[in-house]
């Protein structure tokens, strides 16, 4: 994602964390978790300037990108954040509210999140953590979080699996 302003956010804001490389598993709290490292690449942005016109609230952005695994191609994802909350000149103090949810396509099924974020004229500061809301196809009954690193757009997917 680029570094410019986007609803207040920048476009990094709302993309995915850590350095793109294989997935690895583990077990934890007695449940098997799964690691996939993601990195994306920017396709497509678009600001939506539909909101309150002294506020803000309702604007929105949406964001496409390639996604890499392992130095190859492995699907994309899509982005959308609405302002929610705040004004058109965020502050540390006051920050705008975005809500943003997404999806990763992937070769073997999609994986679902969605996060709000506090944006202020500076961004966002990296990294943040984005629930896991579903899934299909491999990831189908998936939950866990994705580490977010928007300014790298980097994304460390740390998948919990569980059985239907």
């Amino acid at each position: 994602m680029a570094a410019a302003p986007v609803l207040g956010l920048s476009i990094a804001g709302c993309q995915a964390s850590a350095s793109p490389s294989s997935q690895s598993q583990g077990n934890e709290g007695g449940g098997s978790y799964e690691v996939i490292h993601l990195h994306g690449e920017t396709t497509q942005s678009k600001r939506i300037e539909n909101g309150d016109h002294a506020t803000g609230v309702g604007n929105q952005v949406l964001i496409t990108e390639k996604l890499v695994r392992d130095g190859n191609k492995d699907g994309f994802s899509a982005t959308r954040c609405t302002q929610v909350g705040g004004s058109l000149n965020p502050t540390p103090e006051k920050p705008n509210t975005q809500l943003c949810s997404g999806v990763y396509s992937l070769g073997n099924g999609q994986i679902t999140w969605q996060n709000t974020l506090a944006v202020t004229s500076q961004g966002i500061p990296a990294p943040w953590k984005t629930a896991i809301t579903g899934g299909t196809g491999t990831y189908a009954n998936a939950r866990g979080y994705v580490l977010v690193n928007g300014a790298a757009r980097d994304y460390t997917v740390y998948l919990v699996r569980t059985s239907s």
